[in-house]
């Protein structure tokens, strides 16, 4: 894996464990962890297992597609569709920076009642996916945007899924590692933390600056 793989995965994944910050990330970490269901840890473990997949599969599903049909409108890769991503991501890195208003902001929340009309390993699965497309709910960095643009302008399938697969895990990992954890001492210190310290989500943002600065690099001095 090149530079460019590296530089582009770094912020698929940083990207992804933003939007835990979300109403829809912090709901999931509740509804899959002990307090959320009659089922004990068994349930929630098996919750985790299925959200995580269903994390990167919809991740995939996004990125690739997009990577997609780049290729099918202009072809793969190419001078200008480098320059181009870089741009996208030099934007989404000063909008980041200032810690300016999510907009578009996408205002969709996740189906609450899957959890009564299905087990929750599925349930979660279906979570899962939702959040790892990263358009049916809250965006909470300019960075998911960002790399929708880049997937599209590079049109080069294998990086959407590498894309896909990295915002999704990104988006996984840190709801599989707080769910088991829901309710007690150590949760609830995580989810007072995220909820009470708006300092933390931005320190994410300018993380996801910095990653994205760093891509645009990369995507200039990649040899064509």
């Amino acid at each position: 894996m090149g530079a460019l793989e590296i530089s582009l995965a770094a912020v698929a994944l940083l990207v992804g464990a933003t939007g835990t910050f979300s109403p829809c990330g912090l709901s999931v970490i509740e509804t899959i962890g002990p307090t959320g269901h009659t089922g004990g840890r068994r349930t929630t473990v098996a919750a985790c297992l299925a959200f995580l997949p269903g994390a990167i599969a919809g991740g995939v599903l996004t990125f690739g597609l997009l990577a997609l049909l780049g290729n099918l409108l202009h072809g793969a890769g190419g001078r200008a569709s480098y320059l181009a991503a870089a741009a996208i991501a030099l934007l989404a890195a000063g909008l980041e920076v200032r810690g300016a208003q999510i907009v578009p902001q996408i205002r969709r929340q996740l189906p609450e009642h899957w959890r009564r009309l299905m087990p929750m390993p599925v349930a979660a699965a279906l979570y899962g996916m939702l959040l790892g497309i990263g358009f049916t709910t809250f965006v909470l960095s300019f960075g998911v945007w960002a790399l929708a643009g880049i997937s599209l302008a590079l049109g080069e399938p294998e990086l959407g899924l590498l894309l896909g697969a990295g915002f999704g895990l990104g988006r996984a990992l840190p709801i599989v590692a707080l769910a088991p954890l829901a309710g007690r001492g150590p949760g609830i210190r995580a989810n007072e933390l995220m909820c009470e310290r708006p300092g933390v989500y931005l320190g994410l943002r300018r993380g996801d600056a910095a990653a994205l600065a760093t891509a645009a690099l990369a995507l200039v001095l990649v040899p064509v």
